[in-house]
C-alpha cells in the first residue's frame, strides 16, 4: 500500500511540475494576435450580447482602405447579430481613415459620414423588422487600430467604445445604444 501511495505521490509531483513549464516560444498569447473578439452594448438599458449559430456569424468587422470589388475606399463596418432573434447593431462609416481617437458621428473628424443602424425584430420574423437608422447623436472612441504586420503576418487590432441614438419614423420611436465596446482582429495590411 505504501508503494502505491509513493508512486501516486511521485506521479502527482511530476504532473504538476510539467504543467508549470514555461512556454518554449517565450511569447504571450496576445503577442501572436490571439485575443478574444467581442461586440457588446446596451439597447435602451438592456444588455445586447450577440449570439451566433452554426450558420450565422454573430460578429463582423470589415475595413477597406482602398476601393475594391465595388466597395468604396474607406468603408468600415462593425456589427453584432443575435442570430436566434435576428436583432442586430451595425456601425457603418464611409470614407474612414485608420486613426485612433474620438469620432463624433454627426461631425466626423477622420471619416466622411457615419451611419449606425439597429435592426429590431419585435417577435416572430413574420411580424416584420424595424430599422432604426436616423442618426440623432453618437460617437466612438477608438483606442487601438493597427493593421496586420506585413513581415510577421501578425494580425492587427481594433478596439474601442461607442454610443449612439437612432430613430425610426415608421413606428415613431427612438433607441439609445449605450456602453458599447468592441475588439476585433484586423486582417488588412496598409
Amino acid at each position: 500500500m505504501k508503494k502505491i501511495r509513493y508512486l501516486f505521490l511521485i506521479s502527482v509531483i511530476l504532473t504538476t511540475s510539467f504543467s508549470c513549464c514555461k512556454d518554449d516560444d517565450g511569447l504571450q498569447s496576445d503577442d501572436q494576435g490571439n485575443f478574444a473578439e467581442y461586440f457588446t452594448c446596451k439597447i435602451n438599458g438592456v444588455e445586447f450580447n450577440p449570439t451566433g449559430t452554426f450558420n450565422c456569424n454573430n460578429l463582423s468587422f470589415y475595413y477597406y482602405k482602398e476601393a475594391t470589388a465595388g466597395i468604396d475606399a474607406g468603408y468600415f463596418l462593425l456589427s453584432g447579430v443575435d442570430c436566434p432573434t435576428y436583432n442586430a447593431i451595425a456601425l457603418r462609416i464611409f470614407g474612414m481613415n485608420p486613426n485612433t481617437g474620438y469620432l463624433d458621428f454627426l461631425e466626423p473628424a477622420f471619416a466622411d459620414s457615419c451611419s449606425p443602424i439597429v435592426q429590431s425584430v419585435p417577435g416572430e420574423i413574420v411580424e416584420g423588422m424595424f430599422y432604426y437608422d436616423q442618426l440623432i447623436s453618437g460617437s466612438m472612441n477608438i483606442t487601438a487600430f493597427t493593421p496586420r504586420d506585413s513581415v510577421t503576418e501578425k494580425l492587427g487590432k481594433i478596439e474601442g467604445t461607442f454610443e449612439f441614438t437612432v430613430a425610426n419614423e415608421e413606428n415613431d420611436s427612438i433607441i439609445h445604444v449605450t456602453d458599447g465596446a468592441f475588439r476585433f482582429k484586423v486582417p488588412n495590411i496598409w
